[in-house]
């Protein structure tokens, strides 16, 4: 029953995806003069303009608008300017990269189960416990390890062996896997030992090892968990020999060329003036000088400092930021060879974007320039708006409280006797009990009380639930607003907004008018607009039913596992 309620649920899905209806991509939609644009243009302007929550268009206007400036801006030649260049050239590279990384690595992230279980288990069992021994001489070590091959072991070992500091004499490990064995010939001894065996002497450093297999199994607790971790830990390690098989063939793709001599010279701290602008190292039709590259250099030298304690290997350093400079320089080279722009899906990504850089140089250069805000405008703008920028009111007080009414009585008593209500407080509290409380937080028994109070009057006790206060005004702030000086920014920054988009609209509007004084104008094939529309009501239609029946059929899954699980308890 509850598989026929799933695939039931699943056809009715499969029937609703058919209700979105196609239109052919090459119709053309709008006419600007010479220039048509197709349903495939609208909706690739669409797609990449729209935000979350954007309202689609009722009219193809804002379209014909984003055209009119776009156009207006290339027959402007602003495609010429170096700032506009630069950021296609950012964006072809940035997208570019990560194309280029998708394809390198895709590969390297299809693994077998196979593959990974075999991974499985070269690198993860037999899990194993360790206890470790170390010990300054060869001799020490086995002689170590004929006293543990009869059960002498941990501070007893230690104390025949008059070993007083056990700090750095024994470690006991938690369960490891072989991966976890750097050295590899400590590993395939490990694994070869049997469970109790102690394997040694064994050189490691400047210390030799005594080390004790004391647990070892084939066991595992959740093999679905740590075959996950497997598979995660065999993507990456075919996903980095993929890079390095990329890098290799790049540097015989492309000419790098490291001048060693002068590589090796470069001090840190004493670079003449000549030496920064010699070449370094050049990869393709990119140079770098020794002033460039020391920028790198001293980013690599203090991460060093902070990463390692303090000490760096100078030349160590020079050559890992060599390396890093001709990689990144490599695979931004090949990025931008391969011409990801030229197809998807990339292509209509990058069109909408050459289109939206032009119309903002558009902005920049010519809109913007034109709107001015003067002081008399931010002046008439705060005062009509004043409300907007007006100070919660505040109010300081002086209290005590007691829940003995007597006492209350009695200290009002002393209050009008003379006595100074805030010495008072000191005794009764403990302290000052001074506070600065928004207005608004006030209780309402409270604010009955104090709107009766004159500056450093003192109320007489009044009950609030089973508690009595006695309060004093020491300050009240009211009717007070952000100075002009605080919010100048934000209001220049509104008036801007208003501005430019009340010039922005005259531009279009005068973009229209010329282009009609030409002889030539626009003209939308409504019947496709009007298609245009209609899929995306039924799209969105579409989107509503799947998200209504993938809700109910969660609740359907949820409630077969609960009744399942239910039957199962029964039984």
């Amino acid at each position: 029953m509850f598989r026929r309620v799933i695939i039931a649920v699943i056809t009715l899905l499969s029937i609703s995806s058919t209700a979105f209806s196609k239109i052919p991509q090459n119709e053309w939609l709008v006419k600007i003069g010479n220039k048509t644009y197709t349903v495939k243009d609208f909706q690739n302007w669409w797609e990449n303009w729209k935000v979350d929550g954007s309202k689609f268009p009722e009219n193809p206007t804002p379209f014909i608008d984003w055209m009119l400036l776009f156009e207006n801006g290339t027959e402007l030649g602003l495609y010429k300017l170096p700032s506009y260049q630069k950021k296609i050239r950012q964006f072809v590279k940035v997208r570019s990269l990560l194309l280029l990384e998708g394809d390198t690595l895709a590969p390297a992230k299809k693994v077998s189960d196979k593959e990974v279980m075999n991974y499985y288990k070269k690198n993860y069992i037999p899990k194993f416990k360790l206890d470790i021994y170390f010990f300054q001489t060869k001799e020490e070590a086995a002689k170590a390890k004929k006293l543990i091959e009869k059960g002498i072991t941990g501070e007893k070992l230690a104390k025949v062996l008059g070993i007083k500091n056990k700090m750095h004499f024994e470690r006991k490990t938690d369960w490891m896997r072989p991966f976890e064995i750097n050295n590899t010939a400590q590993r395939e001894l490990i694994l070869k030992a049997r469970k109790g065996e102690a394997i040694g002497p064994v050189k490691d450093g400047k210390m030799w090892l005594i080390i004790v297999v004391s647990d070892k199994t084939d066991k595992e607790n959740n093999i679905n968990e740590v075959l996950k971790s497997a598979k995660e830990k065999l993507i990456k390690i075919k996903e980095a020999e993929a890079t390095e098989q990329l890098l290799k063939q790049l540097r015989k793709k492309y000419p790098v060329w490291v001048n060693q001599k002068l590589l090796r010279k470069i001090n840190p701290n004493n670079i003449p003036a000549k030496l920064k602008k010699e070449i370094l190292l050049k990869v393709g039709n990119y140079a770098l000088t020794v002033g460039g590259f020391m920028k790198f250099l001293k980013q690599e030298i203090e991460w060093e400092k902070h990463s390692r304690f303090g000490k760096v290997n100078l030349q160590i350093a020079k050559k890992r930021v060599v390396d890093s400079i001709i990689n990144q320089t490599l695979v931004g080279l090949e990025a931008l060879n391969r011409h990801y722009e030229r197809r998807e899906p990339l292509k209509s990504m990058f069109e909408f974007y050459c289109q939206n850089r032009i119309i903002k140089e558009l902005e920049n250069r010519v809109l913007k320039p034109k709107v001015k805000i003067s002081e008399s405008e931010i002046k008439d703008y705060y005062i009509r708006h004043k409300s907007e920028y007006r100070l919660p009111d505040k109010i300081k007080i002086r209290f005590l409280q007691t829940s003995d009414v007597r006492l209350a009585k009695k200290l009002y008593k002393e209050l009008q006797a003379g006595k100074n209500f805030k010495d008072l407080t000191k005794e009764i509290m403990g302290y000052d009990n001074v506070v600065e409380i928004p207005y608004s937080h006030l209780l309402p028994e409270s604010k009955k009380v104090i709107d009766k109070l004159k500056i450093g009057e003192v109320s007489k006790p009044f009950r609030i639930k089973n508690t009595y206060f006695m309060v004093e005004v020491l300050q009240v702030q009211k009717n007070r607003y952000k100075p002009i000086s605080e919010v100048k920014k934000e209001i220049e920054r509104k008036l801007f907004e208003d501005k430019f988009k009340a010039i922005k609209q005259e531009y279009i509007k005068q973009l229209y008018i010329n282009l009609l004084s030409k002889g030539k104008e626009v003209k939308v094939n409504w019947d496709v607009w009007n298609s245009i529309v209609n899929s995306h009501k039924k799209q969105e239609q579409y989107n509503g039913t799947y998200a209504f029946y993938l809700f109910l059929f969660s609740l359907v899954i949820i409630s077969g596992i609960a009744y399942y699980k239910g039957v199962e308890r029964v039984g």
